[in-house]
């Protein structure tokens, strides 16, 4: 009897856990655009191969559910690039992850067409959101320009993420 009894113990204890679990996990919608900036710069920012610090878990980003065009937000923003001199968007993509809490969730890789950018989006959460990119910009097929930044965000705000030779917009959204 008392066999029985801890079996259903350790059988209520995980079901209880694993519910918990679940209802950590969070949905957001990440929107990224991805655009290149011609601006001028002192420092030396030339790499001649990539040096991106790949995670062992990425994912592609056909891997979750491409975001339907009427529910994107940063469709002026990616216009309005189009439109001004000195900058040309490569990347526009939006998707919808779940992040369990207190965890750093998969990586994205995104890539352009071209094969001119290449890197990976990641969120983190715990007490504070975090998006993780590392990004590579090889406009030239020689030469690479590297963003690598983790940085605090906050839900529905446009955030930016700045290098001289390209640039991320970066907005995260939860869903209900």
């Amino acid at each position: 009897m008392e066999k029985y009894f801890f079996t259903g113990l350790i059988g209520l204890w995980l079901a209880v856990f694993s519910a918990a679990g679940l209802a950590d996990s969070k949905a957001f919608k990440i929107e990224v655009v991805v655009f290149a900036q011609d601006q001028p710069t002192s420092e030396v920012l030339d790499q001649l191969e990539s040096e991106i610090d790949w995670p062992r878990r990425l994912a592609d980003l056909n891997n979750y559910p491409q975001v339907d065009p009427q529910y994107i937000s940063l469709n002026g923003i990616s216009a309005k690039l189009r439109r001004t001199a000195g900058y040309r968007p490569l990347l526009h993509v939006a998707w919808t992850q779940e992040v369990p809490a207190d965890s750093i969730g998969t990586a994205v890789q995104l890539q352009n067409p071209s094969g001119s950018l290449n890197g990976f989006i990641r969120i983190q959460r715990g007490h504070y959101l975090y998006l993780i990119a590392d990004m590579e910009y090889n406009p030239t097929g020689s030469l690479y320009y590297r963003l690598d930044e983790k940085r605090r965000i906050k839900l529905n705000e446009i955030h930016y993420l700045d290098h001289p030779k390209f640039g991320i917009i970066a907005r995260v959204t939860p869903l209900s």
